[in-house]
């Protein structure tokens, strides 16, 4: 994933207050938009204590509005098989699911985004208290 040539961009990350005071990673998003501007690949990690929250349908989200904003027609990622809350994520988000030629441990995921409209406002925040830094 992220190619040299391809255009990356500064990641996406959400943080919340830590036990000590102090602002902890909880989810990051990264993506990269191809040479041809026909694909835009991207990464998701959510920290386990923030799963199931939504944390994940907002950083997704947004990764598809920047993706549009860039010229993307597709939204693209590489999945491990056994990651069944993100594949149910991307099942929810509208992803077509397809194997990955010559890695069985991997699903694709791909979305046309000519196809789709976000549904989430730029605006919504899903989990009080959760905010989200470009």
């Amino acid at each position: 994933m992220f190619a040299t040539s391809w255009r990356c961009s500064p990641r996406l990350a959400s943080t919340a207050d830590g036990a000590d005071g102090g602002w902890s990673p909880i989810g990051e998003a990264r993506y990269a938009l191809a040479p041809d501007r026909l694909d835009c690949e991207f990464a998701l990690s959510v920290a386990d204590d923030f799963r199931g929250k939504g944390l994940g349908t907002l950083l997704l989200a947004d990764l598809e509005r920047r993706a549009r904003s860039l010229g993307a027609r597709y939204l693209v990622g590489d999945v491990l098989r056994s990651n069944e809350a993100m594949q149910a994520l991307a099942r929810k988000a509208g992803f077509a699911m397809a194997g990955v030629p010559r890695d069985a441990k991997l699903v694709r995921i791909v979305k046309d985004l000519a196809l789709s409209r976000t549904a989430l406002p730029r605006e919504t925040l899903p989990v009080p208290g959760l905010a989200n830094a470009a």
